[in-house]
């Protein structure tokens, strides 16, 4: 396939090397990165194994790059008021876009430019850092939930070829029938733990969970953001926290997204990862004290509104 990452940034970098390392036309649409890619070629330090792509394809703009099959959206959310701009060049009559930012609202504002029924969420379960430009460190996980923005049958079957596409490329997927079905489970790690590492001025996983009750409190907002799934319609799994608790313990030195951006004084994803879904939250009247607790030292932290 023809496969255009746009925002080739540390998860953009590393499902597409994987792609490429598969086998397909991959092309990295890169701004920071674009040099370096071009000079030195694309790192990735992987637990699953290293890849070396020595003159992989990297364009500065979609333009540079043209019609693809595949679009695999990587930048921050902060960026998508740029889809209109920014997709058209990569379209042909048959390309599909997914999404694998984080949170909520991404796919709806890519469907202002690409038809509904070719747009998917693909939610990333993986810890990747970039060190430096064009090198990649992937520490942990790397699952991948497909899901359909049109939620009908053939919106599942082409979730079930996206994720036969990824475990070809050695990387763990599974396809689902329904977006916010996945969000929420991958929300339930993001709002307490992006969070609060964001909310403590960018730490990494290691020194939350050496604050005393942080770890508690992660916990408690977990909770939250899990009952209200179940209010939304959308329960998750009932080891799902035993279960996340116990693989953030051991992520060490990693530092969620938001709070790299942070860091690095780039603009942080409040709307997309924990706004939006608050409004969900509240729009079925569910009882979030330590969620909401956690939104608002965020937005002092960011000097929001």
């Amino acid at each position: 396939m023809k496969i255009a990452i746009l925002g080739a940034g540390a998860l953009g970098c590393y499902y597409g090397a994987r792609l490429a390392e598969a086998g397909h036309d991959v092309s990295f649409i890169a701004r920071s990165a674009c040099e370096p890619m071009r000079e030195h070629g694309l790192r990735v330090s992987s637990v699953d194994g290293d890849i070396y792509l020595p003159q992989p394809r990297v364009c500065s703009k979609p333009e540079e790059c043209g019609p693809v099959d595949l679009v695999i959206v990587g930048w921050k959310t902060c960026a998508n008021d740029r889809f209109g701009e920014a997709l058209p060049p990569l379209l042909h009559g048959e390309t599909e876009v997914v999404t694998f930012q984080n949170g909520m609202g991404n796919a709806e504002a890519i469907a202002e430019t690409v038809a509904p029924q070719r747009v998917f969420v693909g939610l990333c379960f993986v810890c990747c850092m970039m060190d430096r430009p064009a090198e990649i460190r992937h520490l942990e996980g790397g699952k991948i939930h497909f899901a359909p923005l049109v939620a009908d049958e053939a919106g599942r079957r082409r979730c079930e070829f996206f994720a036969e596409l990824m475990k070809q490329a050695k990387v763990d997927a599974e396809a689902f029938g329904h977006t916010e079905e996945i969000l929420w489970t991958k929300l339930s790690w993001n709002i307490p733990f992006n969070g609060l590492c964001l909310a403590h001025g960018g730490i990494s996983v290691r020194q939350l969970f050496a604050m005393p009750g942080e770890p508690e409190r992660a916990q408690r907002i977990m909770d939250e953001v899990c009952r209200t799934a179940e209010l939304r319609g959308f329960p998750l799994p009932m080891h799902l926290i035993d279960e996340q608790m116990r693989r953030t313990a051991v992520m060490g030195d990693f530092i969620p997204s938001s709070a790299v951006d942070y860091l690095r004084g780039r603009p942080v994803e409040y709307q997309a990862i924990w706004g939006s879904p608050l409004e969900r939250a509240r729009a079925v009247k569910a009882d979030i004290p330590e969620w909401e607790k956690l939104a608002a030292e965020i937005r002092t932290r960011l000097h929001l509104a």
